[in-house]
């Protein structure tokens, strides 16, 4: 007899001795069973009411659901419930309404539910009253049962109790009492300041008070039988599947093809189920159990839509493989199975392969991963991850696949072949940083596996191939942030000195904002050759660490092209911006003095030509802008000759 059999027969019994508890874990479908498949065969022999106890903390609460859900249902046989709807809305308005006598909205704020008579017949059905999520009822367990047991022992309805028993059953833990203990030498019975102390943590069992009544023993008294609900797992991903609400129908089509490997994968032990809740012997092997929590599948499959959209729009293969390793990762963070810890996720990994064997890394985009733990979504790093994966696939010599592949996935024959070419790639600056990164990975795990590479590597080389690379960067100016593989400062044991530094070489480079100084640099010398005072627009906004010699040749031969207007502008904007910009703790003092007096020096060069030329008001506003300039100056001469005193 199935779960949903045993619910029947209970409901059929023409007057049970108690109420039915039908337990099962979190999320695997209990409500569900309830609401739909013992709804719809009962419905023309009864009238089935759900009564959700989560978060309710007092008796009056409990009898006003059980009112309100008879009274829905009520209106519902006789065809009124959008009238009842209707006149419920009026009501509240009415009550809001403070120009309206008071007596008036008095009644209209009046719950109806107070003066409605209900019982355990509705027409010529029975009423079956279901109270679920029994464990999340913010009163104690004990009293919600007794209160339930008024309705079935003494109201004579069919009452069914609906919870995860195993949690309600650890709701009722020990006491944590921490203890100190002192050492005292048996010389002296004083206690000294340094004498040694312990600190002890003590469980102290629960203690009931005089003629109060457990758990077990309420229950003993109050439930007739007790159901272990074994899902239709088949039936409920089947059924999973074709509730959703999906985007577009070839997700929809895709998912549904998935169908088996979902089932699979959610639910292997669905044929392994008995009534006793005894763990198979699989269960026991296994130091945690497999959820099956059905709202977190539910999650799985829309979440997963925005990553099949990338996997689709890049020509991915096995996107199923894809679905499955993230369906796997959802369910166990959801289960509080997969976290971050200290070594990132490196150990809640291996417990979601152990529950989940279909779960493979290469089938999951680290960036998605921490989409799951933290909510953030970071396309640019999925786009790097997936050029990484290209890289891979595309490499066809033996350097190329070095470069783009850890050492432990490469054939010695193959390493053998390319290391000499892929370590002049290294030196010449050939490769990205990310690459670099990996190179300084490898010669790691190499070490760890006991394999020496086929050629001496020169640290000093690669060193001067990461600069090289640095510089291309430098000219190249790419948008956006520089994205590499990061290595905690806590895994720097594994890696020699040589090593480290040239991480750490890459790193504050990638991680700091030179890149993004260097570019503004490059902005501002085009943006002033372009549009001299108006180019202000664009960059007074920036950041800047340095004004060198090529900045201020750029600045002067602006200033000398623009009208008297843009002159006087000119002064106001130049001045506003380097104020603050030479305040930054990354300013380079030392070549920005150089440059503004390499600028001062020009404009002075400007003013002999105007004069010439009789322009006084052109002098007047270089003078304006030299004064400006020289001001800056001094700040930071001043500045620097307080710190050499102070030094």
């Amino acid at each position: 007899m199935n779960t949903l059999d045993e619910l029947l027969y209970y409901c059929r019994e023409i007057e049970p001795v108690g109420a039915l508890l039908l337990t099962g874990e979190w999320g695997c479908g209990k409500t569900y069973l309830i609401e739909n498949e013992l709804k719809d065969a009962l419905t023309d022999e009864a009238v089935v009411l759900r009564v959700s106890l989560f978060g309710i903390s007092s008796p009056e609460e409990i009898h006003n659901a059980v009112k309100n859900a008879w009274i829905v249902a009520y209106c519902k046989v006789k065809g009124i419930d959008e009238v009842a709807e209707k006149v419920g809305e009026g009501k509240k308005l009415i009550a809001k309404l403070e120009f309206l006598p008071e007596w008036l909205r008095g009644i209209a704020s009046t719950d109806v539910t107070s003066f409605f008579p209900i019982n355990k017949k509705m027409e010529d059905k029975s009423v079956i009253l279901v109270f679920d999520d029994l464990e999340r009822c913010r009163m104690c367990s004990v009293d919600v049962l007794g209160i339930i047991n008024d309705y079935c022992e003494n109201q004579k309805y069919h009452t069914i109790i609906v919870a995860n028993q195993e949690k309600i059953k650890t709701k009722q833990e020990p006491t944590q009492i921490t203890a100190e203990i002192q050492f005292v030498s048996s010389k002296n019975s004083k206690v000294e300041p340094d004498e040694k102390k312990a600190t002890l943590t003590i469980d102290k069992p629960t203690q009931m008070e005089h003629g109060e009544i457990s758990y077990t023993e309420i229950k003993e008294k109050i439930i007739q039988r007790t159901v272990q609900y074994l899902p239709d797992y088949t039936k409920i991903v089947h059924a999973v599947i074709k509730d959703i609400k999906y985007k577009d129908s070839e997700y929809n089509a895709f998912v549904e093809r998935c169908e088996e490997g979902l089932l699979e994968l959610f639910a292997p032990d669905r044929n392994a189920f008995g009534y006793d809740e005894k763990p198979t012997r699989n269960e026991r092997e296994q130091p945690q159990r497999r959820p099956h929590n059905i709202r977190s599948l539910k999650c799985a499959i829309s979440d997963f839509y925005r990553v099949y959209s990338i996997l689709r729009c890049n020509e991915f293969e096995n996107i199923a493989d894809w679905f499955y390793s993230f369906a796997s990762y959802v369910i166990s963070y959801k289960a509080d199975i997969a976290k971050e810890g200290y070594y990132g996720t490196l150990f809640s990994d291996g417990k979601v392969r152990k529950l989940y064997p279909v779960f493979q890394d290469k089938y999951m985009f680290s960036a998605v991963k921490q989409w799951i733990l933290h909510g953030v979504w970071n396309e640019d790093a999925i786009s790097h991850e997936i050029e990484i994966i290209k890289k891979r696939k595309e490499a066809q010599k033996p350097c190329e696949i070095i470069k783009a592949n850890r050492i432990m996935d490469v054939d010695e024959e193959i390493i053998d072949k390319g290391f000499e070419d892929f370590l002049n790639s290294a030196y010449k600056g050939s490769l990205t940083l990310d690459d670099y990164v990996l190179f300084i990975e490898n010669s790691s795990w190499a070490r760890y596996y006991g394999y020496s590479f086929p050629v001496a590597i020169d640290w000093d080389k690669v060193k001067g191939g990461v600069g090289k690379s640095i510089e291309s960067l430098k000219e190249a100016l790419p948008e956006g942030q520089i994205l590499f593989h990061v290595i905690g400062d806590d895994n720097k044991e594994h890696f020699t000195n040589e090593e480290w530094c040239i991480y750490k070489l890459i790193s504050d480079f990638a991680l700091s904002d030179r890149l993004m100084f260097f570019r503004n640099r490059k902005l501002y010398i085009e943006k002033m050759k372009e549009l001299a005072s108006s180019s202000f627009v664009i960059t007074q906004n920036k950041r800047f660490n340095i004004f060198d010699e090529e900045m201020a040749i750029v600045t002067a031969q602006a200033f000398a092209l623009d009208d008297n207007a843009g002159k006087k502008l000119f002064v106001n904007y130049f001045k506003d911006m380097w104020e603050c910009n030479v305040e930054s703790p990354y300013i380079e003092i030392e070549k920005s003095l150089k440059g503004f007096s390499k600028l001062r020096d020009l404009l002075k060069e400007q003013i002999q030509d105007y004069q010439m030329k009789k322009k006084a008001i052109a002098v007047l506003h270089t003078e304006r802008f030299i004064h400006a300039v020289e001001e800056l100056i001094a700040s930071k001469c001043t500045e620097n000759a307080h710190e050499l005193s102070n030094g």
